[in-house]
């Protein structure tokens, strides 16, 4: 198959897309400058200022307005910008049969919820290509789909430089970009921490620990929400983040290191996390809830299949619909709305319980 051709842009283009992503962005109001005033600033000629301008009326960006002294165009206004449907594009670096099967379903029942309602979906593996390759396959998908707003399923520099150039709302579902115009979307644990935390703070607990590790990309939004949860909660919270790879050695020595400092609840982020941990527990004769409280932040139905049941959050389908969803309704996290998913989701199971006698002396 043979490579997507990389576009070069007219002047008149990249002029339009700098406008509309202040349209968007900072919320111009009135009229605008007059065509010679936006060429003098953007340093481009008369006709192009036009050309741009004339694209941006097609776009709907900006609605012609005849005045007393001049014929000018303004930014649209929200309610003239409602008819414009959303289209969202998500690029992946991975095909989607490669993630979590309630990921790949959210997606699929957003993009189902999306169709129903007259917006457009595309979902986009770039897994076969790389680099260089990868990057120009998303800007010859973006100007072909012409979306409004773009998720990324994973932090991938070529994904980003390739929507980047382009007037477009971004999102990244997995890991962080350094990027103010990028949206954090995913497993937040500020919120799932709270959850948990209210649960065993009821139970006596007052010291926990959570084990980050394996993780290659930084966390630094989440570790701040949950340090702000632990101070709100007035509870110790440990936490170990490291990149290396969870050996059975690593994390013997991690949840031994908790256990003898004082943590009574073990809070794992991730199924897969607890499941690692799990012959740390045979090796040492350890009994969740007698000998210390296991909770799983975002778990998974299987959870359910063990003796006794794990306490976690459950990820379903609907967290990640609904959590986009809110994104292309707003803009941002609406963070009432992710908590009560996951207040609907909580299973208190029989992981938990008071206190052990013996951590108690």
């Amino acid at each position: 198959m043979p490579s997507a051709k990389f576009e070069k842009k007219a002047t008149f283009e990249l002029l339009a897309d700098a406008i509309e992503v202040q349209v968007r962005q900072e919320g111009w109001k009135g009229l605008l400058p007059s065509g010679r005033d936006l060429a003098q600033q953007h340093k481009v000629s008369l006709p192009t200022v036009q050309k741009a301008i004339a694209l941006l009326i097609e776009r709907k960006v900006l609605v012609s307005r005849g005045g007393k002294r001049r014929v000018g165009v303004v930014a649209a206004s929200p309610h003239q910008r409602a008819s414009v449907k959303f289209e969202l594009l998500v690029l992946s670096a991975k095909p989607l049969s490669f993630y979590d099967s309630t990921i790949a379903m959210g997606m699929v029942q957003l993009a189902e919820e999306l169709k129903a309602r007259g917006d457009g979906y595309r979902f986009v593996d770039l897994s076969e290509k790389a680099g260089v390759a990868r990057r120009k396959a998303v800007h010859a998908e973006m100007v072909r789909t012409r979306p409004t707003h773009c998720v990324l399923m994973s932090p991938d520099s070529h994904l980003y430089q390739g929507v980047a150039r382009h007037p477009v709302r971004i999102a990244s579902m997995f890991g962080n970009l350094r990027s103010k115009r990028v949206q954090r979307l995913g497993v937040q644990y500020g919120p799932l921490v709270e959850i948990a935390a209210r649960h065993l703070k009821a139970l006596g607990h007052r010291r926990f620990f959570i084990p980050f590790l394996g993780r290659k990309v930084r966390l630094k939004v989440s570790l701040a929400n949950i340090a702000r949860v632990a101070k709100e909660q007035g509870v110790d919270l440990d936490i170990e983040y490291s990149a290396e790879v969870p050996t059975p050695e690593r994390i013997e020595a991690s949840l031994d290191k908790a256990l003898a400092s004082g943590c009574t609840a073990l809070l794992f982020p991730l199924w897969d996390d607890f499941l690692s941990a799990l012959g740390y527990f045979a090796r040492r004769g350890l009994s969740y809830p007698l000998d210390v409280s296991v909770v799983v932040l975002v778990g998974t139905p299987s959870a359910f299949c063990l003796t006794p049941p794990i306490a976690c959050c459950l990820n379903q389908p609907e967290t990640i619909a609904r959590q986009i969803q809110g994104w292309l309704a707003s803009g941002g996290i609406d963070w009432d709305a992710f908590m009560s998913v996951f207040h609907r989701t909580w299973q208190v199971g029989g992981s938990t319980g008071p206190v052990a006698r013996s951590a108690r002396r």
